[in-house]
Formats: C-alpha cells, sequence, structure tokens
C-alpha cells in the first residue's frame, strides 16, 4: 500500500490563509467571554447584596433597628433609609424596604421587602456616591482593555500580512505597528480609530473585511 507524502509541508499562502480564518472566528468569541465575565461579576455582586438584605431583615425581626449595628461589608451600602419607604400595615406591623448596592459597579441595587414589627430605624447614613470603592470598575476596564488589544493585535496582524506587505513591505508594517503602539499610549481604545489613524499612516485603505465596527 502506498502512502502519499508531501515533503514540502505548508505554504506561506496556507498559514495565512489559517490564521485569518483563526481570526475571524475568534473575533465573536472573545466578545462572548467578555460578557461572561461581566455577567458572572455582576451575578456575584447581585447574590452578596441579597444576603445583606436578608441579614438586614432578620436584624429588624429581632428588634435590631440600629444601622451601625448591621453586618454592612465596607464596599456595601445601604442605599436608603428604610423610614423613608416603610409602610404601616397596622397592628403595629410594617413593610420596610432595604436597599442594597455596590457603590461604583454598574448593577442597579437590590431590593428587599420586609414585614416586621413597627420600629425607627437609627442611625442611618447617607453613602457616599463618590467614594474611592472602584476595584470592580477596575476589574471591567482592564478586562475590556485586554479583549480591545487582542482585537487590535490581530486586526493588525492580517491588515499587515494581506495589506501592507504585498504593497509597501516590510517597511511599511513596520510604520503600521509604530502607529498602532503610539495610538494605544495616547490612550486610544476603539478598533476603528485605531485602525484608521494606521491606514492613514501608511495611505492605504482598510478592506471590508476588516471593518471590524
Amino acid at each position: 500500500m502506498k502512502y502519499l507524502k508531501n515533503s514540502l509541508g505548508m505554504t506561506l499562502i496556507e498559514v495565512l490563509a489559517a490564521i485569518a480564518l483563526f481570526s475571524i472566528a475568534a473575533i465573536p468569541l472573545l466578545g462572548v467571554f467578555h460578557e461572561s465575565v461581566i455577567t458572572t461579576a455582576d451575578s456575584k455582586i447581585r447574590t452578596q447584596e441579597a444576603t445583606i438584605a436578608q441579614s438586614i431583615a432578620e436584624d429588624i425581626k429581632a428588634g435590631n433597628t440600629n444601622v451601625s449595628n448591621w453586618n454592612i461589608p465596607s464596599d456595601y451600602y445601604l442605599i436608603e433609609d428604610p423610614n423613608q419607604s416603610k409602610v404601616d400595615m397596622g397592628n403595629g406591623v410594617t413593610e420596610y424596604k432595604i436597599s442594597i448596592g455596590k457603590l461604583q459597579s454598574g448593577t442597579d441595587p437590590f431590593v428587599l421587602y420586609a414585614i416586621a414589627p413597627s420600629a425607627e430605624i437609627t442611625g442611618y447614613t447617607p453613602p457616599n456616591f463618590y467614594s474611592d470603592n472602584g476595584d470592580y470598575d477596575d476589574i471591567i476596564n482592564r478586562l475590556n482593555d485586554i479583549v480591545t488589544l487582542v482585537i487590535v493585535i490581530t486586526w493588525t496582524a492580517l491588515f499587515s500580512l494581506f495589506v501592507v506587505l504585498p504593497k509597501l513591505g516590510l517597511g511599511g508594517i513596520i510604520t503600521i505597528v509604530n502607529n498602532i503602539i503610539d495610538s494605544w499610549n495616547k490612550n486610544i481604545r476603539t478598533l476603528k480609530d485605531i485602525a484608521t489613524n494606521a491606514a492613514k499612516s501608511v495611505n492605504l485603505k482598510i478592506p471590508w473585511w476588516l471593518k471590524w465596527w
């Protein structure tokens, strides 16, 4: 039995085509990954908010009506005074609205309505919405930068190999890369702006299949 053998391996065109196909398929997956991470982070925050709200409801039912005695982590806040939204149900019973949120998280507060004996909530202090609790925002911003950077690198590789290299050679690629690095250092974070500036630097047009915006 004879086996066909190809001692030449893959050609450069085949390698470039494989890179192109992989890149085109990878961009949507990066978007899905990005959304998945954000959704997971939001879910963890919402679970923590619900736990805190339930704990507060149990405190009110037990007669512990001083906010300073409630177990609220430093990065979570009672968004509004329960006294302002409580509803007298009669017979010495009140419905309290408990709104818990994590400031600068980008998510809506978790709201729990609790029925408990009527009492005045004391010790409430409005949260400082301008306090420095930006851990969540830092994580999301870093994630956005990482995803954007991967997309920019992929775009740069395809544009350089299929558009710049055939027309301008290695010198054109160096110009493109330097321009993109300069744009990134200037805190430009949208692919459209980065790609447009790069294409202008070598006076080339961006083909339709590389317009990922």
